[in-house]
């Protein structure tokens, strides 16, 4: 069979669908209609977090306080989950087969060649790319903009929000289900208020927003945003990974996480008003 290269984010969604026995991805889509359904309800997705980034001018002392809260959460660690996910994929192979673990790795490759600096070429078919284009790299060199060293955070006394955040995908390292769930949602969630605090940063600390890491997960002017596609690749990779019998046990944790993240978003206010 000849290999078509050509569209390797639907060819790798296709191959996703592909690899568990239709029944499971059957119940597993009406799944995640339902995760999706509670999301778009859960008041995590209105939180008034944006509209205070908005349209509050903090000193430069809170912003770096901020930059350092959400670096030590999720920024720090993003990459990390991604990997671990694409490595314990290999669960999947004692379930479906090894076409199911090959299937989803390709597709975590996608999401994870554009965290570690990797983007298409000019032709659409070879990759170009920097190790310093690495998303958590351009995160910390925000530090040096705002006056701090890059190692920063090693130093950094987070806020029990914030420990608590970096636990909802920490503690899940060891679980593909669960890791791959807390992914999904977190890839969905975080870009709705991007564009507000990278308006905030500009304007509170004079950061250069037209590059680096506050362009990453902002919407264009399309609206659209690089989290689109790995959103969409993370609920492909939820619909194949879980097991039905786990759904009323991802449910409930996935409602604590949302909890967690509005709980931090309080926390930004708090830190930025005190």
């Amino acid at each position: 069979m000849k290999l078509d290269y050509s569209d390797p984010r639907t060819t790798g969604r296709k191959a996703v669908k592909e690899s568990v026995p239709a029944d499971i991805w059957t119940a597993n889509s009406a799944f995640v209609d339902r995760l999706q359904a509670k999301l778009a309800k859960h008041p995590i997705v209105g939180h008034p977090v944006k509209e205070f980034f908005e349209t509050e001018t903090l000193d430069k002392e809170k912003t770096k306080q901020l930059h350092l809260e959400f670096g030590y959460a999720f920024a720090q660690i993003f990459t990390d989950a991604v990997l671990t996910a694409m490595a314990k994929a290999t669960d999947l192979e004692n379930r479906h087969g090894p076409r199911s673990k090959v299937a989803a790795r390709f597709l975590w490759a996608l999401n994870l060649m554009d965290e570690i600096g990797y983007m298409p070429g000019d032709n659409n078919e070879n990759y170009k790319g920097n190790p310093f284009a690495a998303h958590y790299f351009q995160y910390v060199k925000l530090y040096e903009e705002l006056g701090m060293s890059v190692d920063a955070i090693k130093d950094f006394k987070p806020s029990k929000a914030a420990v608590d955040s970096r636990a909802t995908m920490e503690e899940y390292y060891g679980d593909y289900q669960m890791l791959t769930t807390v992914l999904a949602y977190a890839e969905s969630i975080f870009d709705r208020f991007a564009g507000a605090w990278a308006d905030n940063a500009s304007r509170s600390a004079g950061i250069d927003i037209s590059e680096g890491y506050h362009t990453i997960h902002v919407e264009d002017e399309h609206g659209d945003s690089i989290d689109d596609d790995h959103s969409e690749d993370s609920w492909t990779l939820v619909r194949q990974a879980l097991d039905p019998a786990r759904h009323d046990e991802i449910e409930k944790k996935a409602g604590e996480w949302l909890d967690t993240w509005y709980r931090f978003a309080d926390s930004v206010i708090e830190i930025a008003t005190k």
